[in-house]
């Protein structure tokens, strides 16, 4: 029951950074309408496209709630929501060798919120972006901003 509430809330969690996108005029796309020549076609495209794929540290593909496409731009968007104890804050090495697996072809943003976070976990994913080139940590709060100024480049 635990697990279908958490997977609850961060479908809801997702649909809310969806709506921050569309809000700001930045064209949301689910992969399966993606046509990926667009982007080498269209230098002004401002696009997100939803349940992206992308490569995983173990050599194969995975899908990530958003790639967020400005031009020749690529910004890989992870989400998670912990709002109770839960087994999330112990991916979080996982979701940083991911990114650094990614660099320097796409950035890598995630995205953060509740408050279920185990001790320790916010505090040691955010040393990661404060070393990493290429690797940022937000919280929920702070992501219409970041979207403001990335969009404003």
């Amino acid at each position: 029951m635990q697990g279908a509430l958490a997977a609850h809330s961060g479908a809801d969690f997702e649909v809310e950074l969806e709506q921050d996108f569309r809000d700001r005029g930045v064209r949301v796309i689910a992969t399966r309408d993606w046509n990926e020549s667009e982007a080498y076609h269209n230098p002004a495209l401002r696009a997100v496209i939803t349940d992206a794929p992308y490569e995983i540290i173990y050599g194969g593909r995975a899908h990530i709630e958003f790639l967020l496409i400005l031009g020749n731009r690529q910004i890989l968007i992870e989400a998670k929501r912990q709002e109770s104890s839960g087994s999330v804050d112990e991916k979080l090495p996982y979701v940083f060798a991911n990114a650094r697996h990614n660099w320097p072809a796409r950035e890598y943003v995630f995205v953060m919120d509740g408050d279920g976070w185990r001790e320790g976990a916010e505090t040691w994913i955010r040393a990661r972006d404060a070393e990493t080139e290429g690797f940022t940590v937000l919280r929920r709060e702070q992501f219409p901003a970041w979207l403001d100024a990335i969009l404003a480049r």
